[in-house]
């Protein structure tokens, strides 16, 4: 009866259950927008680290780059909150920058050998940073929510 409990308590209650959900379809849109609604085309890649900051200050157009660069770090942005809050065994700064490193690292290679766009280092580096700012401001936010409790009921 043990095993089945341990089961249970990762949907210990509806708001994780609601969450998963929300992550679900936020995990099939990222997948539409990186590969499923892409064109199949030659496999091409640019593993230069910070080649899209050099193209931003380079290339002369500032706001396609800027929306480049902005653009990938948001896109990882809810994973980092709602990976920590669905498992919360694993909420720690750690995990989440690895689980959305190895999410990025799975988009870029299918991208890659699916010729569904291109495979780059950039893409990788700002996915996972926006996967920490995810999980930065969800603790910041559960923070102030923990002392905002403790203030109310004591």
């Amino acid at each position: 009866m043990k095993n089945n409990r341990n089961s249970i308590e990762l949907f210990r209650d509806n708001k994780t259950v609601l969450l998963l959900c929300i992550a679900i379809v936020y995990f099939f849109i990222v997948l539409d927008i990186t590969l499923i609604d892409r064109t199949v085309g030659q496999r091409r890649h640019m593993l230069e680290p910070f080649w899209e900051l050099s193209q931003l200050f380079q290339s002369g157009r500032y706001l396609y780059w800027l929306f480049q660069i902005c653009g990938n770090v948001l896109m990882l942005m809810p994973m980092g909150m709602f990976f920590s809050m669905i498992f919360r065994r694993f909420d720690n700064l750690r995990t989440t920058t690895a689980v959305c490193l190895v999410f990025s690292l799975f988009i870029e290679l299918t991208q890659y050998f699916t010729g569904r766009g291109l495979c780059e280092f950039d893409d990788i580096m700002h996915n996972t940073f926006g996967g920490v700012i995810g999980f930065i401001i969800y603790r910041k936010i559960a923070d102030i929510s923990a002392e905002y409790r403790r203030m109310n009921y004591h």
